[in-house]
């Protein structure tokens, strides 16, 4: 397993060797969250006051790797 800590929340995903599964996503005190979940990738997206911090999970022919987009 592994924890990323971004602004307005935390995720964990448990990282395996060709796939991913999201353990737990929590938001920070005044963010709202949102997971979608596709057969090859994970999305939790923090929203705050017009912010939007999101962590990608994929694994579509290649080991699971993390992206964090938080402009």
């Amino acid at each position: 397993m592994k924890g990323y800590s971004v602004s307005g929340g935390r995720v964990v995903f448990d990282l395996g060797a060709s796939a991913a599964g999201l353990v737990s996503a929590t938001p920070e005190a005044g963010w709202r969250m949102q997971v979608w979940k596709q057969d090859f990738w994970i999305r939790v997206t923090f929203t705050r006051d017009g912010r939007e911090v999101s962590v990608f999970c994929t694994w579509h022919d290649h080991p699971p790797t993390v992206e964090i987009v938080d402009p």
